[in-house]
């Protein structure tokens, strides 16, 4: 027979589905990173972590927290004030 005669279909069927678990488990772990910088087996990924945490935000309070500033806002304050 050969080398694979040794074991049986349940055998091969586990190993790949815990090496597809194992492998789905790194995907998710990069996915919820705040590193700018992956490098994985000779893969390199830059991204965007600032707008990860804004939609992170976006979904959960309903606003990413940056609310546009005024250029003179001190001004409008103090005008406000009698």
């Amino acid at each position: 027979m050969g080398q694979m005669g040794d074991y049986s279909m349940n055998d091969l069927m586990l190993m790949v589905g815990a090496c597809a678990t194992a492998l789905s488990g790194l995907i998710y772990a990069s996915q919820k990173s705040k590193c700018t910088e992956i490098n994985m087996c000779c893969c390199k990924i830059k991204r965007d972590v600032k707008a990860i945490i804004q939609e992170e935000k976006l979904e959960k309070t309903g606003h990413t927290g940056d609310t546009p500033r005024l250029e003179n806002q001190e001004e409008v304050i103090d005008n406000n004030n009698p």
